[in-house]
């Protein structure tokens, strides 16, 4: 049974990596430019893996026999019995007492060498002859020859075993993953059966009028209060988040219900949950993330264009810029709350976490052209690619296992876990890998150490210590003897050894660790401040063997009480030395908690971030140190040139949007800072967060930073973001006559069209009875439809003098 399963593993992988990797690489070479082709391509390629995996054994494919990778190295053996003086061949002098070297002949006339194959045979009595037969090698000696290989049967048994336990954890994770998968289907049904009926009489309406155009019955409409994106539930159900529908006008609800209609009509969420099901069947294949990614961004896109097609693209591209912030700000509030989510994982969510919400838009605004083909010929093409797919895979060699591994697995260590946990006993583990040095601790009960945490005083029952450093290992083993007393042995590479002096502080050593990973490193800290001070303590964190001990250590001194200025920049030195990025990141933490850094303390640390390796780390601590930024100009620069070292816009934003934060005052120099600091970001979405955030803490007073700003808005590249932007500014603050004028600035730069009409109409809500300002407006009318321009010139009727 296992060697079927491995089998069909093997061949899942193989099948897959073909399938998905052909589709990438048509849809990278351009040749897949229909989304409709592109879906049903990704679709037949995810799904079709599966069916050709199991449907090859039935087939008459070419079939691949893997090597007997599996099979253990096998020991040579010789015989015990004595050699005894024979006659010698004439033809080989001097030869007494020998041996016969046997290896097997491969079929081919030639013989086999392989070192696994090689026997040993003692000499009979009689006289030993020399086969030079194609099909038998002799080879003479003197004795028995043992061939084997001890590290490479041990590398070999090594392989094997994880091997096999990577098989065997396989399925076991696979039904756990699907398990887990229907859990989250049935609870969500549950809980949308638990949200109120939709009351709206017009959304009803409209939900059976497109129902209807799409062939699928009318579904059950609910009010969501806490998700943030309309969803698509089982039952035909469909929710809506309660802020949005009292957000948007009539046409875009209707715009939004449409999307999920076109939801319903498509059975997206039938195909979501069957992709997630295969996701997890074939958790191996890197190349199934990718796939689900894709159908759920072509599965969104052909729904807008539905949705488009009946109810408007403008008013769908309006609602979904709205879901989108929305859902922004719902996942910011879940990742506050550690674990949250702010979507369940199965639901087809309008406005999806991972969706490129421009390139959506853009597809709406700009429309997508039809592919011209009936849906008769569509169904034939999707079966088309679908047995084109399948014939591909099949024709793919089918691997064939043999034998598979049998798991070796020493249950000694879990008996005794056991055996302590019937006791009553804790069982504690540690493995530490760090700067190539490898130590595993097991001890069972408590341990008691001596005051200077050099020994163990006392101890339940046993405990063991493995240290892998330099190619050299290293093993100790300390066991109550049930007498009070205690048995200590030690090893080093495998061989007993006495307790030497090296040995000995060596032990010393390790035991110290060990007392303060069991009870943390205040003691030891508190131990040496007694002795030597401050001094004393900055000289042991500096040398911590490892990252996460010098961390305890920094956070148990900064525990001990307020540090000095000279304190503080020597541990920020020595936390920047740490080669893990976790544990320097929480160092760094710690300090910024601890107390206000000083200036130059901020700038040192601001010129550690960017030699972390990870934007999230970064981040972090950057948001830490935000609310006690000095604004000092060398500071300040130190921060832009951290954040510059961001590689993606998300990070960058939310380290900008943390300076300017309504939990720590917003300065001038901090706002011109990140007003600044924005035309660090690529993208339209991110760029314009961070305007809209800096326009609200101006508290009301924009004349000083509304030329900045608008330079930053020019950098945005859509005018839909730069209309959002600027009329955010004109709500948050108050607008003078410098202010309209950079209002007006903003929109020459914006395309003659729906936006800064928009812009304009906007603006006239707060523009001052000045005339040289009314006459801009009114040149920023010019080139707009005859349409706009009538209502740009009507908003400012309540200027103009009838």
């Amino acid at each position: 049974m296992i060697e079927a399963l491995t089998g069909w593993l093997l061949n899942y992988l193989v099948h897959s990596t073909v399938l998905l990797g052909g589709v990438w690489t048509l849809e990278r070479a351009g040749w897949l430019k229909q989304p409709a082709w592109r879906e049903a391509f990704w679709r037949a390629a995810f799904f079709g893996a599966v069916l050709t995996a199991s449907v090859q054994p039935l087939t008459q494919v070419t079939r691949v026999a893997l090597p007997d990778v599996w099979a253990p190295t096998p020991t040579p053996t010789s015989t015990q019995a004595p050699l005894l003086a024979h006659e010698q061949d004439p033809g080989v002098e001097g030869v007494s007492n020998v041996g016969t070297m046997t290896t097997p002949s491969t079929g081919d006339g030639n013989a086999a060498t392989s070192a696994a194959s090689l026997t040993v045979t003692a000499p009979s009595p009689a006289r030993v002859q020399v086969d030079r037969a194609a099909d038998r090698l002799t080879v003479i000696a003197d004795h028995p020859a043992d061939l084997s290989d001890d590290s490479m049967r041990q590398r070999r048994a090594l392989l094997r075993d994880g091997l096999a336990a990577l098989l065997l954890s396989w399925p076991l994770i696979a039904l756990f993953g699907i398990g887990l998968t229907l859990l989250r289907w049935w609870a969500l049904r549950r809980q949308v059966r638990a949200l109120a009926l939709c009351d709206d009489v017009e959304l009803r309406d409209a939900a059976a009028e497109l129902a209807a155009i799409a062939g699928v019955r009318a579904p059950t409409l609910r009010v969501s209060p806490q998700w943030a994106s309309p969803l698509v539930a089982p039952g035909a159900q469909v929710c809506l988040p309660q802020r949005l529908m009292r957000t948007l006008d009539g046409q875009q609800r209707v715009a939004v219900l449409a999307h999920e209609i076109a939801h319903l009509r498509r059975r997206d969420l039938a195909w979501r949950l069957a992709a997630r099901l295969v996701s997890q069947l074939g958790w191996l294949q890197p190349l199934n993330r990718l796939a689900v990614r894709r159908l759920d961004l072509l599965a969104e896109l052909a729904c807008d264009a539905w949705a488009a097609a009946e109810a408007g693209a403008m008013p769908l591209a309006e609602g979904l810029y709205v879901c989108a912030r929305d859902m922004a700000a719902a996942t910011a509030a879940a990742e506050r709350r550690r674990g949250a989510r702010p979507m369940p994982v199965l639901a087809s969510a309008m406005a999806a976490a991972r969706s490129p919400l421009m390139a959506r838009m853009d597809a709406l605004l700009a429309g997508s052209p039809t592919d011209g083909t009936t849906p008769a010929r569509r169904r034939l093409g999707r079966v088309l690619i679908a047995g084109g797919l399948c014939a591909v895979a099949l024709a793919v060699p089918m691997l064939v296992i043999g034998k598979a591994p049998r798991l070796n697995v020493d249950l000694s260590g879990v008996g005794g876990a056991f055996s302590s946990a019937l006791s009553g006993m804790k069982v504690t583990r540690q493995v530490m890998i760090s700067n190539g040095v490898e130590r595993r601790v097991n001890y069972s009960g408590d341990l008691e150490f001596n005051g200077d945490e050099t020994d163990v005083v006392s101890l339940d029952d046993k405990l063991s210590i493995m240290e892998r450093a330099d190619g050299v290992t290293r093993r100790l083993e300390i066991a109550a003897d049930g007498k009070g007393g205690q048995v200590r042995r030690f090893w080093l590479d495998g061989d007993m050894k006495p307790i030497d002096a090296p040995a000995q502080a060596w032990i010393t050593e390790q035991i110290e660790l060990v007392a303060e990973s069991a009870q943390g490193s205040g003691p030891r800290v508190e131990r040496l401040l007694r002795k030597g001070g401050v001094e004393a303590a900055l000289a042991d964190i500096g040398k911590a063997p490892e990252s996460m001990a010098r961390r305890s250590r920094i956070e148990a001194l900064l525990d001990s009480g307020p540090q000095s200025d000279d304190t503080v920049s020597q541990l920020i030195g020595l936390s920047a030395r740490m080669k893990d990025d976790f544990q320097r990141r929480t160092a760094f933490i710690a300090l910024i908690q601890h107390r206000t850094l000083a200036p130059a303390q901020q700038r040192e640390l601001l010129e550690q971030v960017p030699t972390f390796k990870g934007d999230f780390d970064r981040r972090e601590v950057m948001a830490a140190l935000s609310p006690q930024l000095a604004s000092d100009a060398g500071v300040m620069t130190a921060w832009q040139q951290a954040v510059r070292g961001f590689a993606g816009d998300f990070d960058k934003r939310v380290a900008i949007v943390a300076l300017i934060d309504e939990d720590h005052e917003a300065t001038p120099e901090r706002l011109r800072t990140a007003i600044a600091a924005s035309g660090m970001i690529n993208g339209d979405f991110d760029r314009r967060t961070v305007l809209t955030s800096a326009a609200h803490q101006m508290r009301g007073e924009a004349a000083p930073f509304a030329a900045a700003y608008v330079d930053a808005v020019q950098g945005i590249s859509g005018d839909f973001d730069r209309r959002t932007a600027m009329i955010a500014l004109m709500d948050d603050t108050r607008v003078d006559r410098e202010v309209a004028l950079q209002v007006l600035r903003a929109s020459g730069g914006m395309s003659a069209g729906f936006d800064r009409a928009e812009l304009l109409i906007a603006l006239a809500e707060h523009l001052p009875a000045d005339p040289e300002v009314v006459a801009q407006y009114r040149q920023a009318a010019r080139g707009l439809s005859t349409h706009d321009r009538g209502r740009v010139e009507a908003a400012i009727d309540h200027l103009t003098p009838t």
